[in-house]
């Protein structure tokens, strides 16, 4: 079940619960200590709730964007110490220190941003993790204008004053930015931008094949969580008066990457009950073995990890998902898609792909020779040929996702040879991968709509298949059986509205009936909205069914093209395929 927020955004029950319960924590947290009048309580919870706010951020980071950054506490730090260096040695008001850290964490967080662009997964958590090594060292070494080890006193007592009921302008800051940040990344995952940031992380590949740029988004996604771990950092300096740069050390920064594993990784309320179990254990309950704090996130982490796996909440979602999980599983066909009466206009004439020349080698391996294929406007081209013949090789050319050595390539008469993947897919190309890509952290509807996402217009597909929106938004694809994911990534890819298609084996796994429907299905594609589609296929009754010519395929070179009849004709091919009806 979803739920209708602003913006047109549906957030899911279980998430919708979630940011509620997130909500109400910080506010008790900071409320109840204030009316009781406990200093002690009241400290602890708004450095924690400040913490927060960076932990929801670097679950975004990491569950979303797929980044695994370490360097988070010296965004935080070098925000504080900006705010303590500017409103505090060179006497400027905290608003323009305010603005200062956080333009500074903004600068940090795009400098983690560029590497992102080139490396992944923990390469890129290795390069962040210097920074959160050197960065209290810098503050020492630039003693002049830091101060050094001997911190910066900086209080600001407009805000920490008492405005009623025990609390302060600083405690109602805390409070808002940290529930800000649950109901921003709660919003994030269920809008366009997070689901696309989602794909990207799971699959690049696919991402560049619906026309999404994957460094674009994880540069997004670095600048995102810069501002809002700015904003803590800059807030951070009224809550304790002080700035040290001992408070910045590399344990802050794994602090915050521990929060979210403990809290579980994905889930909008994890981080918050990471971040609490992490910082009151060992800095308010057991203060007295604060100095081991780093022994104390790794022996709490690994004790969870093990007992819970998937975190404390994500094992609590866990639990819950598996009680509710529905008996009978969603049937995703083709029929109803197949029962649209609307029509499309005509595909225009020409080539929609022109390859001239292709050669492509891995070391010493020949995977193309010189490939010409020309694919005709509005027509079912099929590509056969024994495996390693170089049929997905020739594929991945035309989508961009790997250069060729020699030749052009021209997508309705643009060349396109040295385009990215992502700008091809931008002018009219969609394609399937041998292995089905399906997102298992969404919902099969949410699977079908990042389709429709990168286009605008006419949603049809997803207007007909409305009737099994409240099914499928209920159920993730890993209860699908494998034909069932093919046949998902097929729809996703029509959704996204290309005016070609390439399909990579798209039958492979399917039954007898379901191949029947999926060639209904092309001719759907082909006949009633005015489709190009380029089709790798090792069933070949499939291929010849309908395909309107075909090129043949083996050790990289064309060895035969033409209409169906005449290649079955062939003698080159019926030796080829002797004894088979599979390629």
């Amino acid at each position: 079940m979803t739920v209708e927020r602003g913006f047109g955004v549906r957030i899911d029950r279980a998430t919708h619960v979630q940011v509620l319960l997130g909500i109400a924590c910080v506010v008790v947290s900071i409320l109840v200590p204030a009316l009781l009048g406990s200093a002690y309580w009241t400290h602890n919870f708004l450095v924690v709730n400040l913490f927060v706010t960076v932990a929801v951020l670097q679950n975004m980071l990491l569950s979303d964007a797929g980044q695994v950054s370490f360097g988070q506490g010296a965004v935080f730090g070098l925000s504080a110490f900006t705010v303590g260096v500017v409103a505090g040695l060179w006497g400027y008001s905290y608003g323009v220190g305010f603005l200062a850290g956080v333009g500074m964490a903004v600068v940090l967080g795009l400098l983690f941003a560029l590497p992102a662009l080139r490396v992944q997964g923990y390469y890129l958590g290795f390069v962040t993790l210097s920074a959160a090594v050197v960065f209290p060292e810098l503050v020492v070494a630039f003693n002049d204008l830091t101060n050094g080890i001997n911190g910066i006193p900086r209080a600001v007592p407009s805000l920490t004053a008492p405005i009623g009921l025990g609390l302060s302008w600083i405690a109602l800051m805390v409070m808002a930015l940290a529930s800000a940040a649950l109901l921003f990344h709660a919003t994030l995952r269920n809008m366009k931008l997070g689901r696309q940031m989602r794909v990207a992380a799971v699959s690049p590949e696919a991402a560049m094949a619906l026309g999404m740029n994957p460094g674009l988004l994880r540069f997004t996604a670095f600048t995102m969580a810069a501002i809002g771990t700015g904003l803590a950092g800059a807030l951070y300096v009224p809550v304790l008066g002080f700035v040290s740069p001992y408070a910045f050390r590399v344990d802050l920064s794994i602090f915050f990457f521990f929060s979210v594993i403990v809290g579980g990784n994905g889930q909008v309320l994890g981080p918050l009950i990471g971040a609490w179990i992490l910082y009151l254990v060992p800095n308010a309950l057991l203060a007295d073995l604060a100095t081991y704090r780093l022994l104390g996130y790794g022996i709490v982490a690994l004790v969870i990890m093990l007992a819970l796996p998937d975190g404390v909440i994500g094992s609590i979602e866990a639990l819950r998902r598996s009680r509710r999980l529905q008996t009978r599983i969603p049937e995703i066909g083709v029929d109803r898609v197949l029962s649209w009466t609307g029509t499309r206009p005509a595909a225009s004439s020409g080539a929609a792909i022109a390859v001239r020349g292709a050669r492509k080698s891995f070391g010493q391996l020949a995977a193309l020779g010189g490939v010409d294929l020309q694919v005709a406007a509005g027509h079912v081209h099929g590509l056969v040929g024994p495996n390693g013949s170089g049929k997905t090789t020739l594929l991945n050319a035309i989508s961009g996702l790997i250069p060729l050595g020699a030749g052009t390539v021209h997508i309705g008469g643009t060349d396109t040879t040295r385009a990215p993947a992502y700008r091809i897919a931008r002018l009219g190309v969609g394609r399937t991968f041998q292995t089905p890509r399906v997102f298992e952290d969404m919902s099969i509807w949410e699977n079908l709509a990042i389709g429709a996402d990168v286009r605008s217009g006419d949603d049809w597909l997803l207007q007909i298949l409305e009737p099994f929106r409240a099914s499928w938004e209920a159920n993730r694809p890993d209860l699908l059986a494998h034909a069932q994911r093919r046949v998902l990534e097929v729809l996703r890819t029509v959704a996204s509205g290309p005016d070609i298609l390439l399909f990579d084996e798209p039958a492979a796994g399917l039954s007898g009936q379901e191949r029947r429907d999926f060639a209904r299905l092309i001719r759907f594609l082909r006949d009633r909205l005015g489709k190009t589609i380029l089709i790798v296929e090792h069933d070949l009754a499939l291929v010849w069914r309908v395909a309107d010519r075909i090129t043949v395929l083996d050790a990289g070179m064309v060895v035969a093209e033409g209409p169906p009849d005449a290649i079955a004709a062939d003698p080159l091919v019926r030796a080829l395929f002797a004894g088979t009806a599979d390629a």
